[in-house]
């Protein structure tokens, strides 16, 4: 893929997919779709100190996400994170906001940090931090609608909001920023490792980005009794979940 446009229209045809089988891996899709159209804006608009620059993290970053899905479509190996990822969309139990963050987690802790290290000349990382930073703000901008649409599929998520006082976007603003920070320390490690190592490198990251995964799957403050009080909370209707997501694509 040579441009963001091409990597939306991939992005479209797993939501697609995902409607087409009722699938949970659309959620996850809908919201890193919305994350790329706004990243793609923030380049149009000239918000980066390297423009071209960040293009190529972008598709780099993308690729990683629709090679491990490819992967995993045909059977093939993809990282144990994104295996993780992917695997949960068979288990009914689970709610939709540990589906985005299982996508989120390997993602943002596994594959972004790499994918930056993969752009930049070896041992010379440091010129992208700034603009690895801005790609915080950018992403925060959408966070309400994606919050918003949340909203209307998941009440919980509503009931965190008015206990956070007030802070609407907590729930994925603290999930991606506090990921962000750990891959650029990823992203670093990587830049510093010979190529003939960087497949070690990633396997160790993608074991720590798995750990977090069994997490998300299993976190201590939800108990199963607790799930199902959730779930009953939650639409089961997983295409129009997707749709009511998918509709934030426009902003």
């Amino acid at each position: 893929m040579k441009t963001i446009e091409e990597v939306l229209k991939k992005l479209d045809e797993i939501i697609i997919w995902s409607k087409e089988n009722k699938s949970p891996v659309g959620y996850f899709a809908c919201t890193y779709r919305i994350m790329t159209a706004q990243v793609l804006k923030g380049i149009q608009q000239k918000k980066f100190e390297d423009n071209p620059r960040m293009t190529l993290l972008d598709i780099a970053f993308a690729t990683r996400y629709l090679e491990a899905w490819e992967s995993y479509s045909k059977g093939k190996k993809c990282t144990n994170s994104w295996f993780l990822a992917f695997e949960a969309a068979k288990n009914k139990n689970l709610l939709i906001l540990q589906h985005i963050f299982l996508g989120m987690n390997a993602h943002i802790n596994l594959d972004l940090g790499i994918s930056a290290a993969s752009i930049m000349p070896y041992r010379k990382i440091n010129p992208l931090k700034k603009d690895f930073e801005n790609i915080n703000s950018v992403i925060a901008s959408i966070n309400q609608k994606v919050q918003d649409s949340l909203n209307k599929i998941c009440y919980p998520v509503d009931l965190i909001d008015k206990i956070s006082n007030g802070k609407d976007n907590a729930v994925l603003d603290f999930a991606i920023s506090r990921a962000r920070e750990t891959s650029w320390a990823t992203a670093v490690i990587a830049s510093n490792t010979p190529n003939f190592m960087r497949e070690s490198v990633i396997g160790i990251v993608d074991y720590a980005a798995a750990k977090v995964a069994t997490q998300i799957l299993s976190p201590k403050i939800l108990t199963p009794a607790l799930t199902k009080e959730f779930k009953k909370c939650e639409s089961s209707d997983v295409v129009k979940n997707i749709e009511i997501l998918a509709s934030t694509k426009n902003i």
